[in-house]
C-alpha cells in the first residue's frame, strides 16, 4: 500500500486485513487452498499439521539463506550486554528481524512481489528450478552522532538497512530500523536496466556537484547486477542486455546522481564502449587519501574484466567519475573465444597496497580468481587466479587517459604455476595462477599481512556425471603478494613437482566454502598483562579455523565498516 510505516494495519498479512489481498496476490488459482490457509500459514500456524502431532498451534520453519550474509546492528547495552537486533533475509521471501539477546523475532517483511511465490511453497510440488525470494546480503548503516554507542533518534542518529533481492528479483530496498520495533520502508528502487540485484550495497560518501543529494553525501555504490543470459555456459558474443553499469544513488532517496554504462545508454554520465558485460558483485570503493570521501572504484563483470574509477569529488555529474578496464582476462576482447576462455568473474576484487623490495616501489595489487559461479559443477573453463599490478596507486588518471590504456593481458603475467622464486619484472603487469583438476574460484580472497587468501572449489564430475552429485571438495591456497611463492619456511625444501601443493591443503568442509575472515580473539583474561593481551589472529572459512601463524601479531586497530561518519 502507500503507508511506508511496515507496521501499519494496511500492511499486515493477517487475517484481519485479508480483504486488503486477492487470492492471486498469494498465486492462488482457484483450488483448495485458501487465502486463509496461506495467512496463517505464512505466519506459523502449522495448518497442514507438517509434523503430524495432531498440534496445528505453531510450526517452526525458517526458509534457506543460502547467498544472504546478515547484518547486526548495536542499539546500546554494554560490552557484555549489547542490545542488538540480527536482520537476515531468506529464500521464502521473508526478512526477519531477531532480537540477539534471546533468538525472538520482533517482525517479519515480505516484498509484495513475493506473495505470489506463497502458494507454490505451501503446496510444495516437485520443482525443476529453485524458487528465490531475498536472496542478498543484508546491509546496515549506523550514524551515532555525539558516538556515545546508543542509537537514539532524538540526537539525529539513524539505523538503516539495505538489502537487494539477488536471484529474487531487480529491487533494491532500504528500511530505517532507527526504532527496532517499527520499520520504516524508505525507498525501492528497480535497477534501471532490469538486472538482477546481486551487487551487496556499498555505503560511502562522494560529492557530487548540483546533484541534490543529501546533507551527509552519503551515497550507495552498485553494480548494473546479472543478466539471466550468463546462465548459459557458453559465451554470448553480443553485448549483455542488463547488468552493464555501476550505479551511486543517495542514500537518504535512493535516486540516481552517477551512472556509467554502453555508449548505448541514455541514462549515463559515463558511456564507455567495453562495459558490454553484466556487473553483478560488490564494487570495491576506496578512499585513499583518508579524507572521508572515496576516490577510487574497482570493479569485475562476467566477461573477465576488470575495472577501474577515479572520483573528482565536488564535480558535476558529467565529470565526477573516470574510468576504465584495465585488464581483460576471460572472453571478452576475444574475436573467437572458446569454452576454455569464458573465465567469468563472480567475485570482487581484492585491493591492497603492497611494496615489492626488488623494484623498490609500492603497487596497489587487484586480486581476483575466476569460476562459474551460477553452474559450479560446469568445468569447461581454465581458471585462474590473477594478482594485477596497478603502479598509479596515488596519482587519478582523466578519461583520456583510460580512453588511451591497452588492457592488460594473460600474456602481460607472470605465470607462477609450478615454479617458486619468480620474479615479477618490471615490464610485467603482475602473476597469475592456473588453478589445477578443474577448480575454480567461486569467493573473494583477501590479502593480510602481505599475504593472498583464496578458496578453490572442486566439483565432483564424477558424481555429477551419474547424476549424484557430491560435495565437492575446497583447498585454502596462501601466497605472497609479490610474487605467488607459497607461505613455507624453506622453499628450498620443496620436492620437484611440489610446488602447488606447497601452496595449499584441502579443508574438511564440503559444499561451496565462503571466502577466509580474520578475527581478533579478545584476551582470556580481562586483567592480562604482556602478550596475554594480545591474542593472535584467528583465521577462519566459514566455522573452519585455522592459525595463520604471524610471528608478528597485528595490533587490533578498530575502523568503521558499516557506518559513514
Amino acid at each position: 500500500g502507500s503507508d511506508s510505516d511496515l507496521t501499519g494495519a494496511t500492511n499486515a498479512i493477517s487475517i484481519g486485513n485479508k480483504d486488503a489481498y486477492s487470492d492471486s496476490d498469494f498465486g492462488l488459482t482457484g483450488g483448495v487452498t485458501t487465502k486463509d490457509d496461506i495467512i496463517n500459514w505464512m505466519r506459523g500456524v502449522d495448518v497442514k499439521d507438517e509434523d503430524d502431532d495432531t498440534d496445528t498451534t505453531v510450526r517452526y520453519a525458517m526458509g534457506d539463506p543460502l547467498h544472504s550474509r546478515p547484518a547486526a546492528v548495536v542499539y546500546g547495552g554494554t560490552a557484555t550486554s549489547p542490545q542488538a537486533v540480527i536482520y537476515t533475509a531468506t529464500n521464502d521471501g521473508y526478512l526477519h528481524a531477531i532480537d540477539a539477546s534471546n533468538g525472538a523475532e520482533l517482525w517479519s517483511y515480505v516484498p509484495k512481489e513475493l506473495l505470489p511465490g506463497m502458494a507454490r511453497l505451501y503446496d510444495d510440488p516437485d520443482m525443476t528450478y529453485k524458487l528465490y525470494g531475498i536472496d542478498g546480503d543484508v546491509v546496515p548503516v549506523t550514524r551515532d552522532v555525539d558516538n556515545d554507542g546508543v542509537i537514539e533518534a532524538g540526537d539525529g542518529d539513524f539505523a538503516l538497512i539495505l538489502f537487494g533481492m539477488r536471484r529474487g528479483g531487480s529491487t533494491y530496498r532500504m528500511i530505517n530500523v532507527t526504532d527496532k520495533n517499527n520499520p520504516v520502508l524508505v525507498w525501492e528502487r528497480v535497477l534501471d536496466n532490469g538486472g538482477q540485484s546481486w551487487s551487496t550495497p556499498v555505503v560511502t560518501r562522494m560529492d557530487i556537484n548540483a546533484s541534490g543529494q543529501n546533507a551527509l553525501k552519503a551515497v550507495v555504490v552498485l553494480g548494473g547486477g546479472y543478466d539471466g543470459v550468463h546462465d548459459t555456459p557458453a559465451f554470448n558474443a553480443a553485448t549483455d542486455n542488463v547488468g552493464a553499469g555501476v550505479h551511486v544513488l543517495d542514500l537518504l532517496s535512493g535516486a540516481t546522481l552517477w551512472e556509467a554504462g554502453h555508449t548505448d545508454s541514455s541514462t549515463a554520465d559515463l558511456k564507455l564502449a567495453k562495459m558490454t558485460r553484466a556487473i553483478p558483485t560488490r564494487i570495491k570503493v576506496i578512499d585513499i587519501n583518508g579524507d572521508g570521501f572515496a576516490d577510487r572504484m574497482y570493479s569485475a563483470d562476467l566477461g573477465g574484466q576488470l575495472w577501474r574509477f577515479d572520483i573528482t569529488n565536488g564535480n558535476a555529474a558529467a565529470t565526477v567519475v573516470a574510468g576504465g578496464v584495465i585488464a581483460q582476462l576471460g572472453a571478452e576482447g576475444l574475436n573467437n573465444p572458446k569454452a576454455a576462455d569464458t573465465r567469468r568473474f563472480y567475485n570482487s576484487p581484492d585491493v591492497a597496497m603492497f611494496s615489492d623490495p626488488k623494484q623498490n616501489r609500492r603497487f596497489m595489487s587487484v586480486s581476483i580468481g575466476s569460476g562459474y559461479r551460477a553452474h559450479p559443477l560446469n568445468t569447461s573453463a581454465n581458471d585462474r587466479f590473477y594478482s594485477i599490478r596497478d603502479p598509479n596507486v596515488f596519482n587519478s588518471l582523466t578519461q583520456i587517459e583510460y580512453n588511451a590504456l591497452t588492457p592488460i593481458v594473460e600474456n602481460d603475467l607472470e605465470d607462477i604455476t609450478g615454479r617458486v622464486n619468480v620474479t615479477v619484472a618490471a615490464d610485467d603487469d603482475g602473476w597469475m595462477f592456473r588453478v589445477p583438476d578443474n577448480q575454480m574460484i567461486l569467493a573473494d580472497s583477501v590479502t593480510f599481512n602481505d599475504e593472498v587468501f583464496f578458496v578453490s572449489f572442486s566439483p565432483d564430475s564424477a558424481g555429477a556425471a551419474a547424476c549424484n552429485v557430491g560435495q565437492g571438495s575446497n583447498y585454502l591456497w596462501r601466497v605472497s603478494i609479490i610474487n605467488g611463492d607459497p607461505i613455507v619456511d624453506d622453499l628450498g625444501s620443496i620436492p620437484t613437482d611440489g610446488e602447488d601443493d606447497a601452496r595449499n591443503k584441502q579443508l574438511a568442509q564440503g559444499g561451496i566454502a565462503p571466502s577466509p575472515q580474520f578475527l581478533f580473539p579478545s584476551p582470556d583474561d580481562a586483567n592480562c598483562t604482556g602478550a596475554d593481551c594480545a591474542p593472535p589472529p584467528l583465521g577462519c572459512i566459514g566455522v573452519e579455523c585455522f592459525d595463520p601463524g604471524f610471528t608478528n601479531n597485528p595490533v587490533r586497530t578498530l575502523w568503521t565498516q558499516d557506518g559513514i561518519e
